[in-house]
C-alpha cells in the first residue's frame, strides 16, 4: 500500500511539473494585462464564485477568521475538502469514495453563497 501511494505521488508530481509553468504563465499574463487572474473579473468585470478564495484561505490558515469570512466564507469548506482528498489519496485511502459528492456539495454551497452575496450586497 505504501509503495502504491509513493507511485501515485511520484506521478502526480510529474504532472505538476508540467502544469506549473503553464499556470505561472497564465497568472503572469493575466496579472500584467488585467490586474487579476480571474477571467470573469477580467473580461466581464464581474466576480466569480471563487473570487477571494485564495486570500480567504490564507487569512484562515493564519488565524484571521473575520477577514477570511469577509473575502469568501466557503474557504473553510474548501480547505477541509482538499485536506480530506489529499489524506485519502496519499496517506490512507478510504473504503468508500465520497469525494465526488464532497466536491459537489462544496461547489453548490460556494455557488449559493455567491448568489446570496451578489443579491444582498448589490
Amino acid at each position: 500500500m505504501i509503495e502504491e501511494n509513493k507511485t501515485i505521488l511520484k506521478n502526480d508530481l510529474i504532472y505538476i511539473c508540467f502544469a506549473l509553468p503553464i499556470l505561472l504563465i497564465y497568472i503572469l499574463v493575466m496579472q500584467i494585462n488585467f490586474g487579476t487572474v480571474c477571467p470573469l473579473l477580467a473580461f466581464f468585470k464581474f466576480p466569480c464564485p471563487a473570487c477571494g478564495l485564495t486570500r480567504a484561505s490564507i487569512y484562515l490558515l493564519t488565524g484571521n477568521f473575520k477577514e477570511s469570512f469577509n473575502y469568501n466564507p466557503t474557504a473553510i469548506l474548501w480547505i477541509v475538502t482538499i485536506t480530506l482528498f489529499l489524506f485519502n489519496r496519499y496517506i490512507k485511502p478510504l473504503k468508500i469514495k465520497p469525494f465526488p459528492y464532497i466536491f459537489i456539495f462544496t461547489s453548490i454551497v460556494t455557488i449559493i453563497v455567491y448568489f446570496y452575496r451578489i443579491f444582498t450586497f448589490s
